[in-house]
């Protein structure tokens, strides 16, 4: 008797591999010419005095998008775009200060004696959102609030 044999189309294969669902998979950094050159030009025009850092692509929700990493002046800005140019969401660092009130209240009571070591103020569909990058209790964590200071999903 001989043995079966299990062939798997190419495209199977990589998408078995890279375990793809309509969750998002890890972002790979990419060569920014390979960016679809609608979106670089949609960039350059919202940000123009942005330098670039970086680019890279990933699977959101079944979707392959593009990120787009850039600094202006002591602000770094992600923003990841729909393979149009039309913008998903524009994350933006933020110092403390400029964090709102009720947001920064919020953290400093959920998270007491936690290191916060990134606020970035988020964009998307028109609203408003605060993550942070918080050392707290061994663990690193990512909470996101509303403007109010209610922790959201993120």
């Amino acid at each position: 008797m001989k043995p079966t044999r299990y062939c798997l189309a190419p495209g199977a294969l990589v998408l078995l591999l890279a375990g793809v669902s309509d969750a998002s998979t890890a972002e790979q950094p990419i060569a920014c010419k390979k960016v679809p050159s609608v979106v670089r030009d949609v960039f350059h025009k919202d940000f123009p005095d942005a330098k670039i850092k970086g680019c890279a692509q990933e699977v959101e929700n079944g979707e392959l998008v593009f990120e787009i990493t850039s600094v202006e002046g002591t602000m770094t800005r992600d923003v990841l775009y729909h393979r149009d140019g039309k913008v998903i969401v524009v994350e933006e660092s933020i110092p403390m200060e400029a964090v709102p009130q009720p947001v920064r209240a919020a953290v400093d009571t959920k998270f007491a004696g936690g290191k916060i070591k990134l606020a970035e103020k988020l964009m998307r569909d028109g609203k408003v959102s605060y993550e942070f990058q918080i050392r707290y209790k061994g663990k690193n964590v990512q909470p996101v609030f509303d403007p109010d200071g209610n922790e959201v999903k993120g």
